[in-house]
């Protein structure tokens, strides 16, 4: 009898070493995506409201030169930021936008960009910026000259629309393009990978 349950005890050892072998390890968590550091969502979007409620009315003209017919012509802008809202529990951003340009409302309404959709952020000078509108939208014969020189923050978003802040300090556009960038990260947001 003694016998017998040695060679049980055996067997049912046996067994259960085999079964916890056969017992797949536990998931590990993913490692492709490192943790974001730096300011937290609330610190950085106060810092991306703060300063786009700073940014005011940026006035320019625009110099546009048609080489097809060799015409020159003005354009005066006006462009307004303001009431900048940041709500970090949602990762949006709220601001209202007025652009006139040589005094007529070319742009008056409320902007809402949700930080998931972004796709990039870019700060260029903003008749850079123009002349690629013109040349995407068959004004190739066109160049523009801004006076003064002004930046473009431009924010591409998944629905193809790319909301434009221009700011007089190249050295401001380019800060607050550094917390959006941040922000878009700790979001989850940002280009997808493509599968091919």
């Amino acid at each position: 009898m003694r016998m017998i349950t040695v060679i049980l005890a055996v067997v049912l050892a046996g067994s259960t070493a085999m079964a916890q072998q056969s017992v797949p390890p536990p998931p590990q968590p993913a490692l492709d995506k490192p943790a974001v550091s730096g300011p937290s969502l609330e610190v950085t979007l106060k810092f991306i409201q703060d300063k786009l409620n700073t940014i005011g009315t940026v006035n320019f003209a625009g110099y546009v030169h048609d080489s097809a017919n060799n015409t020159d012509g003005v354009q005066k802008f006006s462009a307004t930021i303001s009431n900048a809202a940041a709500n970090a529990g949602a990762c949006t951003l709220s601001y209202h936008r007025l652009v006139l340009n040589n005094g007529s409302r070319e742009h008056d309404e409320n902007m809402f960009i949700n930080l998931r959709d972004v796709q990039s952020i870019a700060v260029l000078p903003d008749e850079q910026d123009w002349q690629m509108y013109l040349v995407r939208s068959g004004d190739t014969t066109k160049t523009v000259k801004d006076v003064p020189e002004i930046s473009a923050l431009v924010i591409k978003l998944n629905n193809g629309k790319d909301p434009t802040l221009r700011f007089y300090e190249q050295d401001l556009a380019d800060r607050v393009a550094k917390a959006m960038v941040h922000a878009v990260e700790l979001c989850g947001g940002g280009p997808k990978p493509e599968p091919f």
